[in-house]
């Protein structure tokens, strides 16, 4: 499978990257900087601005599923990621781009009775406008569900940590978070990446967000 990875200097993104290329998959890295890229990521690397269409339209031209996994916490501009879902869902079906797939947030999942956690009191306002921007982004997809095949994996609201994949996860297709016995929430960025994988090899959840947890 041919790969494009938009965000791939971010630690997720890098993840989910590194994953492919472990998998045999043919991996493009897209941003800004090509040459630190190339030498992070191990792959094929194309300098293009995510705002850019026509720049983002050649980056992603052919490719079999395109990966975004940005984030706006180095810029001011709190419609980057939005307008980014916007932007992809406009060019990648003029790319040959067959399939989307972000990786969002987790304060747009849900309590069981339906609340956000991202509109919870107690929420850190310091991932607040971030955790909107991907909700927002989630929004639109749900929106032009019928444009692009498209999955949106959340990871876990609480406990996300850098580390190598450990194994024994559980996904779900809805907007609760997975949970253990003791009611905790979390996972490391290398299951999150395999999670990210399996979903691009298998398409269990097209159309519809997924999330990721032991």
């Amino acid at each position: 499978m041919r790969i494009a990875v938009i965000g791939a200097s971010g630690w997720l993104g890098g993840e989910i990257a590194r994953e492919a290329l472990t998998r045999g998959h043919r991996v493009t890295a897209i941003g800004r900087d090509g040459d630190r890229l190339a030498a992070i990521i191990g792959a094929t690397a194309v300098e293009a601005d995510a705002r850019d269409p026509d720049a983002l339209r050649r980056a992603i031209a052919e490719h079999d599923a395109v990966v975004v996994a940005i984030t706006d916490r180095s810029t001011e501009d709190r419609s980057l990621i939005p307008n980014t879902t916007r932007l992809l869902l406009r060019v990648a079906p003029t790319a040959g781009v067959n399939r989307l797939a972000f990786v969002g947030g987790g304060g747009s999942l849900e309590l069981d009775d339906g609340t956000r956690l991202v509109d919870l009191a107690d929420f850190p306002d310091a991932y607040r406008p971030e955790a909107l921007a991907q909700a927002e982004s989630l929004r639109l997809l749900r929106e032009d569900a019928d444009a692009i095949d498209w999955t949106y994996l959340s990871p876990p609201p609480e406990h996300l940590e850098r580390g190598p994949g450990r194994g024994g996860y559980r996904v779900r297709a809805d907007d609760r978070p997975v949970r253990d016995a003791a009611g905790h929430s979390g996972v490391s960025s290398g299951d999150l990446a395999a999670a990210m994988l399996d979903e691009l090899e298998h398409a269990q959840f097209s159309g519809r967000r997924f999330t990721v947890g032991y």
